[in-house]
């Protein structure tokens, strides 16, 4: 109930990186969903969909990342060095 007063919106991605990919420059950032290591992708919400759909319409390059190793690889391949 804090979270909900203070303006928080479910389905917002967990991170938001605001430096486009090395890899796809034309992007306005990268938006990452974090899932548990061996979720399914049936795991992602309806609300998180949306968001992520809302900013690849507004250019973001989206992810979901099932555990860190995962995310890491994710964005390793658009170009970031980590």
């Amino acid at each position: 109930a804090l979270l909900k007063r203070s303006g928080v919106q479910a389905g917002v991605p967990d991170l938001l990186i605001f430096d486009p990919p090395p890899q796809a420059p034309e992007s306005a950032g990268v938006a990452l969903e974090m899932k548990r290591e061996g979720s399914r992708p049936s795991s992602v919400s309806e609300a998180q969909r949306e968001w992520l759909s809302a900013l690849e319409q507004r250019g973001w390059r989206t992810l979901v990342g099932y555990g860190a190793e995962d995310a890491l690889q994710k964005l390793s391949e658009i170009g970031y060095e980590l």
